[in-house]
């Protein structure tokens, strides 16, 4: 049934906006009017292979003849309608153009079915049932005034094929039975009319709530990405004393080498000065270079990266934060840690919130320690950050990952930053685990996918999450 609501190839039709219930008249529209080509094969096969029973319908010798062409006719004109059907896809996307399209379609069958009915009994004949599937299909194709007029149609070319054919019903029985067919075909317009109303209804309701689904999930991830670009620049903001005095410290000795080559303009400046120059340039512009990479947006969902690589970055990033060196840093960044599927920046930012945190809770330590171990363990890269501080206790393990929690003083932390590292490990397929023991500290896993390598026989693009 797909096959037949898909453009052909090389056509495309261009997206447009259109109201729910539009949307969901077409997409009821469309399925229906597969249905009733796929039918329609069936009939007009049945009426062509089964010609020769309708000398058991009929009481003259033509009818099996009538009955064979009729078949055939109803098979030509469903092979052009599954061709303008199938390679006219403007058509499948405008409601009235399918709805008129639909209209031509069930007429066609009412005229077959007439002549059909005719020839095989008039009112006896058993094609009749025929005509009542065709008033169910006509309430679910077209607009009720349409409906209508088809049912109304069936009943006017029944009366002109009965009395063509001589079949017309000359006692009230007959008659009787005449006026209950036509009862039945607009009897059966109204019940399946009012279901389809019922139907499209839903359907709209669907729409409209997969629209606005669609839409607040659009927004959720605008506004979680905000919030991680957020988290990004506070964690900078947080070490912008740090970053001022790294930068300070090379333009500091610039200018004393500029001041002594002021003193003698006249002498040319001596090699190992602009060594040195050249030196604090790039000291300055790998710093900025570091924070720039780190705060634009990471677009990555997961790339084969040398994990100590990352580990190593954000810890360069970390230098620039003052509690960093009244703290002994250890790490044990393992050779075998390899290649892990992550988005590199995302992960710095993991580091560096959990290493942030970690010294916040050794702040009161005499002598505060923060570990960061890198491991690599059944295809699993695994990142360590360990800490000496006040632990966090076992009732509190659950909450710390809720979006706002946190145990700094006011106006000191976000609450953000755990439940943003989570969701960015999550994306990548991994996960935060964490223990702690108060009095003693706390220890961060981080569990991201290793990249597979050549050894396996994984290419470069064997990263998924």
């Amino acid at each position: 049934m797909s096959a037949g609501l898909s453009p052909p190839p090389g056509a495309s039709c261009p997206p447009t906006r259109r109201r729910p219930g539009e949307v969901a008249r077409l997409s009821v529209l469309r399925t229906e009017l597969r249905w009733l080509m796929r039918l329609r094969w069936g009939a007009g096969a049945l009426f062509v292979l089964g010609s020769p029973l309708g000398l058991l319908l009929a009481d003259a010798p033509a009818p099996p003849v009538w009955i064979g062409v009729i078949g055939l006719v109803i098979l030509a004109h469903n092979g052009l309608a599954t061709i303008i059907e199938r390679w006219t896809p403007e058509l499948r996307q405008r409601l009235v153009a399918l709805e008129r399209f639909a209209g031509l379609q069930v007429a066609a069958d009412l005229v077959c079915l007439a002549g059909l009915i005719a020839v095989t009994g008039g009112l006896l004949s058993p094609v009749l049932g025929f005509v009542v599937f065709h008033m169910v299909f006509a309430a679910l194709l077209l607009a009720r005034a349409w409906a209508y007029g088809a049912a109304a149609a069936a009943v006017g070319l029944l009366a002109c094929g009965l009395l063509v054919t001589g079949r017309w019903p000359a006692d009230p029985p007959g008659a009787m039975l005449f006026v209950g067919w036509a009862a039945t075909l607009v009897g059966t317009v109204f019940v399946s009319e009012r279901i389809a109303s019922t139907l499209h209804r839903r359907e709209r309701a669907r729409i409209r709530k997969n629209r606005r689904l669609r839409e607040l999930a659009t927004m959720l991830r605008t506004q979680q990405g905000a919030m991680v670009q957020h988290e990004k620049m506070a964690a900078m903001g947080r070490l912008a004393a740090g970053v001022a005095h790294e930068i300070n410290n090379p333009l500091a000795s610039m200018d004393g080498a500029l001041q002594l080559m002021e003193r003698n303009p006249e002498a040319p400046p001596r090699p190992s000065t602009v060594r040195a120059l050249r030196d604090q340039v790039r000291r300055i512009q790998e710093t900025v270079r570091e924070l720039t990479a780190f705060a634009h947006p990471d677009r990555s969902l997961g790339e084969p990266v040398p994990l100590n690589s990352v580990v190593s970055g954000a810890l360069r990033m970390l230098e620039f934060d003052h509690r960093v060196r009244r703290c002994r840093v250890e790490t044990d960044l393992g050779a075998s840690s390899g290649l892990g599927c992550v988005a590199p920046r995302s992960l710095q930012q993991v580091i560096m919130n959990l290493v942030l945190n970690a010294l916040d809770a050794v702040a009161d330590r005499l002598e505060p320690v923060v570990a960061v171990r890198s491991s690599r363990h059944e295809g699993r890269c695994m990142i360590e950050v360990a800490d000496n501080g006040v632990g966090i206790p076992a009732e509190k393990l659950a909450e710390i990952f809720e979006p706002f929690y946190t145990t700094k003083p006011v106006g000191s932390g976000t609450g953000l930053g755990l439940s943003i590292s989570q969701s960015l490990i999550r994306e990548l397929g991994g996960e935060i685990r964490v223990s702690s023991q108060p009095g003693v500290g706390t220890t961060f896993t981080v569990v991201v996918p290793a990249h597979a390598g050549p050894e396996s026989g994984a290419g470069a693009d064997s990263c998924g999450t």
